[in-house]
């Protein structure tokens, strides 16, 4: 994905997890959460890593880098919901991806 559609997709995940979940998301968290979830995916050699298992990797790298990782922070629940919300801006986007169901 190129740069300016990553920052418009990431603005825009922010924007509708932080209406959906009542609260404050930063469009960086996101930014992060995408360039990461990429990292994972060729690390693994699996681009279809269903979102709770990519949600697992995530939260460790997270936690690596010092995020706050807990009730009332970064949780696995907004990894999560970062994710599919990805999943509806790409498609829209037109450029879907395929993701194992879990």
């Amino acid at each position: 994905m190129d740069e300016s559609l990553a920052q418009e997709g990431a603005d825009w995940i922010a924007e509708q997890v932080s209406e959906d979940l009542g609260g404050f998301i930063p469009s960086e968290l996101v930014d992060r959460i995408m360039e990461l979830e990429v990292e994972v995916r060729t690390k693994h050699d699996d681009p279809e890593i269903d979102h709770k298992t990519m949600t697992g990797y995530l939260i460790t790298l997270l936690t690596e880098e010092g995020v706050p990782v807990k009730e009332g922070a970064v949780t696995p629940m907004l990894v999560e919901e970062i994710l599919h919300w990805e999943d509806e801006f790409l498609g829209m986007a037109g450029r879907p991806r395929a993701v194992r169901r879990s």
